[in-house]
């Protein structure tokens, strides 16, 4: 088995994918190399690299940018700081790095959105869009103060010590919406009766968005991006443990993680 052997795989089930112009692509090593032991993380960052190659990884399946820009082949900052010393890694040590962004965001039941929605708690689904990237879910009435505590408390296992709302907290809210990473809930869901958006800080500007909302009596609650797609990528490494049973496979979560305080 190699790279290429299960991102075929993987392409194979998303026919939602434009093969010319996804960024699923490989980002390092050779394609065609034998693999028995891959990690599985939200983001390929140095330290996730590293953890791979101590536990003997051959290949690094990464859901966001190796080189910190959304391309096919990620070129611009490889040769810059810090991604010189990235690429030096990569290099010595011969990993491949297979994207699997697009593939994954919208794949039902346990791709990103529909895992983020599980894991918060939300379970009949009203509206979505057409692409499967955002939807509103119904849930019993509460306060958007409420509600805010509820969705801090579930993410909290996951490295995020808080969440930003914005809002008045006693609004009452029952039509949640929520998205896939930065594609975040927007007036056509609010259309569709969103009451309160789950966003991310990478998907959503206050002055263009948040006012906005909040001038509609919608409440918004920020996490941050990384927090709402770890389910969604616990559950690929799940996926391809199961798929490919020869393959080893570990998930890893070592991205750095905002933390919170109060003056």
């Amino acid at each position: 088995m190699n790279t290429n052997d299960i991102r075929e795989h993987l392409l194979s089930k998303a026919p939602w994918v434009n093969r010319e112009t996804t960024v699923d692509t490989i980002k390092a090593g050779d394609p065609g190399r034998e693999i028995k032991s891959a990690a599985v993380g939200w983001m390929s960052t140095l330290d996730n690299l590293k953890l791979a190659h101590e536990k003997g990884c051959d290949l690094f399946v990464t859901h966001e940018p190796t080189f910190w820009h959304h391309s096919q082949d990620e070129e611009q900052i490889r040769a810059e700081v810090p991604g010189i010393e990235k690429q030096k890694f990569l290099d010595e040590t011969g990993m491949a790095i297979l994207r699997v962004h697009d593939i994954w965001d919208p794949w039902a039941e346990i791709g990103v959105r529909d895992s983020w929605a599980k894991g918060l708690g939300l379970e009949k689904r009203i509206a979505e869009d057409k692409g499967k990237y955002v939807a509103v879910y119904e849930i019993p009435e509460t306060t958007l103060g409420a509600f805010a505590k509820h969705v801090a408390m579930r993410v909290k296992p996951l490295g995020q010590d808080a969440v930003w709302v914005l809002g008045e907290s006693n609004w009452r809210v029952s039509r949640p919406a929520v998205g896939t990473g930065c594609f975040t809930p927007g007036i056509d869901m609010i259309n569709e009766g969103a009451d309160v958006v789950v966003a991310c800080d990478d998907g959503f500007s206050y002055w263009r968005q948040g006012e906005r909302l909040y001038e509609m009596a919608v409440g918004v609650i920020m996490v941050t991006h990384g927090t709402s797609e770890m389910w969604g990528i616990e559950n690929l490494a799940r996926y391809l443990d199961e798929t490919f049973p020869e393959l080893q496979v570990t998930y890893l979560d070592k991205h750095a993680k905002y933390w919170s305080v109060s003056g």
